[in-house]
């Protein structure tokens, strides 16, 4: 029926259909530990039962021998990749969030040095600029332990004791790569190398909550039980290595989330 302009069909108007939102895209970056996939399935697997109606995209560009300093010790075959180099590219497309995991690579396996741990920090310090600058939200990894101790120090040897000494064998060290620059590196890693990685470590966990970046320890959880988290390889965890990488990066995902929402 028609009755000048109104007319009626005696029909009702269709809802209009839902827009979904897009799904939230997830870039994880680092070394071989990365690409090896381990932890970041399972980082995957648990987000897409979270959210199963509009699950996230997870895409793993972890690279074999990656570092973010753009280091190489002498006797790596070819100069190592660095991610600084290529990451815009990939950043172009905008993703919520990089997940990124480096410097087990980054000390190269040599001795603590002042001028290869600067190289570290301002490779992170670019990259989290450059993930800022898309709008990305940064989270980073520690890298995990070099599951190698070194020769144990003498028994009863105190705190203060111990730091001397390895001060003394860093400084030996250093004068030996110095010499020989083919002394260290993957193949024959500084004996001490894992108190390198711990340096760094340190510094990362200051930057936690600065310029919107996430840090997650997942040193300390994998240090704990390092008997169970490598088979003889002390670089490349094994599966409960990522499966502790993995549930240490779920545990503090609830708060980071929040984090990223509080105005």
């Amino acid at each position: 029926m028609c009755l000048g302009w109104i007319c009626s069909s005696g029909a009702e108007e269709p809802a209009p259909a839902e827009v979904k939102p897009a799904p939230e895209t997830f870039f994880f970056l680092g070394d071989s530990i990365t690409k090896a996939g381990g932890y970041v399935r399972a980082i995957q697997s648990e987000l897409v039962k979270q959210n199963p109606t509009n699950p996230p995209q997870i895409h793993n560009f972890g690279h074999m021998s990656e570092t973010v300093s753009g280091l190489s010790e002498a006797y790596h075959p070819g100069r190592r990749p660095c991610v600084l180099n290529w990451v815009d590219a990939v950043f172009a497309e905008k993703p919520n969030w990089v997940i990124a995991c480096y410097g087990i690579n980054d000390g190269i396996y040599h001795p603590f040095s002042a001028e290869r741990f600067a190289a570290y920090q301002a490779g992170i310090e670019t990259l989290i600029k450059k993930a800022d600058a898309v709008g990305a939200r940064l989270i980073i990894l520690t890298p995990p332990p070099f599951a190698s101790a070194g020769p144990p120090f003498p028994p009863d040897t105190d705190a203060k004791t111990q730091e001397t000494l390895l001060a003394k064998a860093n400084a030996e060290a250093d004068a030996e790569a110095q010499a020989d620059p083919k002394k260290f590196g993957y193949r024959s890693a500084y004996p001490y190398y894992d108190r390198v990685l711990a340096r760094y470590c340190e510094w990362l966990l200051t930057l936690d909550g600065k310029s919107g970046v996430s840090v997650v320890d997942i040193r300390t959880p994998m240090l704990t039980r390092i008997k169970e988290t490598h088979n003889g390889d002390p670089i490349h965890p094994n599966g409960r290595g990522h499966a502790i990488m993995a549930e240490t990066f779920l545990k503090e995902w609830p708060a980071i989330q929040a984090k990223s929402k509080a105005p």
